[in-house]
C-alpha cells in the first residue's frame, strides 16, 4: 500500500503581478486537488501562500501531475501548461520533514504553492510551519482563450478594460499602497527577475553576540521562495549550503544575563544585496555575519569570505527591547 499524506494547495504570485486563477490542478492518483476563477486574483508575493480551500478528504497520494492555466493582467496574456512532477523528490522531503520550533516534534510538509510569474514561469514549493522548499520550476506557454469558449464563472475576465481597471482603479486595492507607489515612480520589476531569484550561493548566517550571549535560533525567507528555519541542533549544525540570497530574516539571543533580545531585517535592498552575492560569486564559502551591540540597539550586517569582508548598508532592521 502507498503511504498517504495530509496536503492542501494554494497559489502565489509576485505582488506587482496579479494573476487570474482560471483553472488548474495538483493530481495525485486518488485526489484532485482543483483551482477555478473562483480563486480569484491572487499577488501575495513571490513565494507567499494565498488562501486555501477545504478538502473532505484526509489523507491522500503524493502528486504526481500539475496542471494550470491563469491570466497575467500585467501581460494581458493567458498561459497553460501540464508537467509531470518529481514524485520520489517529494516523498523524500515529506519523509524526511523537520522539527516545528514551536511543538519541538517532528512535523512535516502540508502544503503545495503554486507560483506563477511573468512570461509563464511556475515554481512548486513544498509547505510546513516555518520551512518551505522548491519542488521544480516550469515553463507554461501563452495561449489564446476567447470569451466564447470560457466557462460562465469565468467571464468577467473577459469584459472590456477588466485588466486596466484592476490594475489602475485604486478602489480595487490589487496592489497595496506602498507596491502601487512603488510601480508608479519605478515601474515594473524586470519580468526575467523571478529566475534570477533561483540562483543559489554557499552561504550560511552567522550572528556575533556581546560577551556571554547565546544565539538561540535565525529563521530567513529567501528571494526564491524557499523558506528555513534553524534552532536548537539545526542551528549548532548548520553549515554553508546552496541557498538563494535571503530576503527577510530574524533571530532571538540571550545576553549574560538571561536577558533576550530580538532582531529582525525586514528587507534588503534588492540593488545592493544581488550585486554584493554576484560581486563575490558562486565558488566562496560565504558568513552572512549579523553582529549586535551590547544593548541591543545597534547591528552591523556584512558578507565575509576568506577574500574578505563587505558590509551590506541599506537594510531595514528592527531592535526589539528587552523581551520579559
Amino acid at each position: 500500500m502507498e503511504e498517504k499524506y495530509s496536503w492542501l494547495g494554494t497559489v502565489s504570485a509576485p505582488q506587482e503581478y496579479p494573476m487570474e486563477i482560471y483553472k488548474g490542478a495538483i493530481v495525485a492518483d486518488d485526489f484532485t486537488y482543483g483551482f477555478d476563477a473562483i480563486w480569484g486574483t491572487q499577488n501575495t508575493g513571490w513565494g507567499k501562500e494565498g488562501g486555501t480551500m477545504s478538502v473532505e478528504t484526509e489523507k491522500m497520494n503524493l502528486p504526481q501531475h500539475l496542471e494550470f492555466t491563469w491570466y497575467s493582467l500585467v501581460e494581458k496574456k493567458f498561459y497553460t501548461g501540464k508537467w509531470d512532477l518529481n514524485k520520489e523528490k517529494i516523498k523524500t522531503l515529506f519523509d524526511e520533514g523537520f522539527v516545528d520550533q514551536d511543538t519541538r516534534k517532528r512535523t512535516t510538509y502540508n502544503s503545495f504553492v503554486v507560483g506563477l510569474a511573468p512570461k509563464g514561469k511556475v515554481v512548486l514549493w513544498a509547505k510546513g510551519p516555518g520551512n518551505q522548499k522548491e519542488i521544480g520550476a516550469f515553463q507554461a506557454h501563452d495561449t489564446i482563450i476567447t470569451k466564447e469558449k470560457a466557462y460562465d464563472n469565468a467571464q468577467y475576465m473577459f469584459k472590456e478594460g477588466f485588466a486596466d481597471r484592476m490594475l489602475k482603479d485604486p478602489s480595487y486595492k490589487t496592489f497595496k499602497p506602498e507596491v502601487r507607489k512603488k510601480i508608479e515612480e519605478e515601474g515594473y520589476p524586470s519580468e526575467d527577475v523571478y529566475e534570477v531569484y533561483r540562483e543559489k550561493y554557499n552561504w550560511k548566517p552567522d550572528v556575533i553576540l556581546p560577551e556571554g550571549g547565546v544565539w538561540l535560533d535565525f529563521g530567513f525567507t529567501n528571494y526564491n521562495g524557499e523558506q528555513e528555519n534553524l534552532f536548537a541542533k539545526s542551528l549548532k549544525d548548520d553549515t554553508y549550503k546552496p541557498r538563494a540570497i535571503p530576503k527577510f530574516c530574524g533571530f532571538y539571543w540571550r545576553d549574560k544575563n538571561k536577558n533576550r533580545y530580538a532582531v529582525w531585517v525586514d528587507a534588503f535592498d534588492d540593488k545592493e544585496i544581488f550585486e554584493l552575492f554576484q560581486k563575490i560569486g558562486k565558488e566562496e564559502d560565504i558568513d552572512f555575519t549579523i553582529k549586535v551591540n551590547e544593548d541591543n540597539t545597534k547591528v552591523f550586517l556584512s558578507l565575509m569570505t576568506e577574500q574578505g569582508e563587505v558590509f551590506i548598508t541599506k537594510a531595514k532592521v528592527r531592535l526589539s527591547r528587552k523581551i520579559e
